[in-house]
């Protein structure tokens, strides 16, 4: 009889065993989440850039108010729009409109006092035919779609600040007399005394009338972003002023002239100051932006001999009246203007600019995790915050090892029922 040796219990033990440790490897793959680019350490992410395309103010409507300081009087060539306002196309309202982009509406007119701003029709002359029209009042051009507006007004209300200039004009820098002295004080040797209450009446009405111009036109453009200019210095502070003998004085009988004499220079210099000071006070309680045009040009007068932005005195000595583009903005001047207006109109429009996605990163595959050796003491702290790391909790891995136990034990009762059966199978 032949007796057979029990199998050895190697092979099923095995079995059982790959079989539990494949079973825990699945669910474990199976369970695990997946690693994304935020969830790994270091991982970059897509980023936001942003980049202006486009100017913001192109295509706004812009009108553009005022009186000869903003036509701009004596620079060719003219505009054909409105004949005998003497705008000029390179006045400073166009050439802020070509750098910004707006749409101009330009209604300034050479002599504009602030009533043919808001209300009243101005009376021209048409230079080509030598018949006169009536300009409509500028505040016309305004409505409640215009976005930019800019002025500059009261130079030219009640006694205009040309024909102040005329009576000033000296034979001297120092005796006079004055070369077209009013009516009443013929002999008059300097023109500071005859317009001794000009500067109180600026301080007075002019200052209400120029208030009430700012009403009206804000009232006229309620969404309009509005910028008053100042006038540009004339006659120039004491420190800008020649110490010499005759300070800035030349003949008027040379083109480009500044016939004021020493006293006289001063009182044009207070005068312009009074006049700037209430267009600005107006200007800020009225909520609009002041440009500084006066501040900013007192080295370049007609008193200086470099780089003027106004024209000196010419004079018709047969007709006795000073030429009107006399004491106006040159071309430096009204490009000085554009360009201090430029940037502050900018300033109010800033860019909306839209989001732009960079292109997302690489990413690299996902990480092969290990397992965690069984830890005690210390080191188990270091292993919890490993499997933070991975995005594994510890309970997960402690419920898979307890499952590969029970699948072991299960693989282990299996050889022992099986052993069992055949030593109780009697022999051959």
């Amino acid at each position: 009889m032949t007796s057979r040796t029990p199998r050895s219990l190697t092979a099923p033990r095995r079995t059982a065993l790959a079989l539990a440790a494949a079973v825990v490897a699945v669910s474990v793959l199976a369970l695990a989440p997946t690693a994304t680019a935020a969830s790994l350490p270091g991982a970059a992410v897509a980023t936001v850039r942003t980049d202006a395309s486009a100017l913001p103010t192109a295509g706004l409507n812009y009108v553009a108010l005022g009186d000869s300081y903003s036509s701009g009087l004596g620079i060719e060539p003219e505009t054909t729009s409105l004949p005998g306002c003497g705008q000029a196309q390179q006045n400073f309202p166009h050439q802020v409109a070509a750098t910004l982009g707006l749409n101009l509406t330009d209604v300034t007119c050479s002599g504009a006092q602030s009533k043919n701003v808001v209300s009243d029709a101005q009376v021209v002359t048409d230079p080509a035919t030598s018949t006169s029209y009536a300009v409509p009042a500028q505040i016309g051009a305004l409505s409640a779609s215009t976005d930019v507006v800019t002025i500059t007004v009261g130079g030219n209300d009640s006694l205009t600040f040309a024909s102040v200039a005329q009576g000033c004009a000296a034979a001297s820098a120092d005796k006079g007399p004055l070369l077209f002295p009013p009516a009443a004080v013929p002999n008059a040797t300097a023109c500071a005394p005859v317009y001794s209450k000009l500067i109180g009446s600026i301080a007075g009405s002019l200052a209400s009338t120029i208030a009430d111009t700012y009403k009206t036109i804000r009232s006229a453009a309620p969404n309009a972003k509005i910028f008053v200019l100042g006038y540009p210095s004339i006659a120039p502070d004491a420190a800008n002023t020649p110490a010499t003998p005759t300070a800035c004085f030349t003949d008027i009988t040379h083109p480009n002239s500044f016939p004021f004499g020493i006293t006289d220079t001063v009182f044009l210099h207070q005068v312009e100051t009074a006049l700037n000071t209430v267009t600005a006070t107006a200007a800020a309680a009225a909520g609009f932006t002041f440009v500084p045009v006066f501040e900013n040009s007192l080295a370049h007068t007609a008193c200086a001999t470099v780089d003027p932005y106004v024209n000196g005195v010419t004079v018709d000595l047969v007709t006795k009246v000073i030429a009107p583009t006399s004491l106006h903005p040159n071309p430096a001047g009204v490009a000085y203007m554009a360009g201090l207006l430029e940037p502050l109109i900018a300033a109010a429009f800033p860019a909306v600019v839209a989001p732009v996605l960079t292109p997302d990163p690489v990413l690299s595959p996902d990480p092969v995790l290990s397992p965690n050796p069984v830890q005690s003491g210390a080191a188990t702290v270091a292993a919890t915050s490993g499997l933070a790391a991975t995005g594994l909790s510890e309970t997960f891995l402690v419920g898979g090892g307890v499952l590969a136990l029970l699948l072991m034990v299960a693989g282990a009762g299996t050889v022992y029922l099986q052993h069992r059966r055949r030593s109780d199978t009697p022999n051959d």
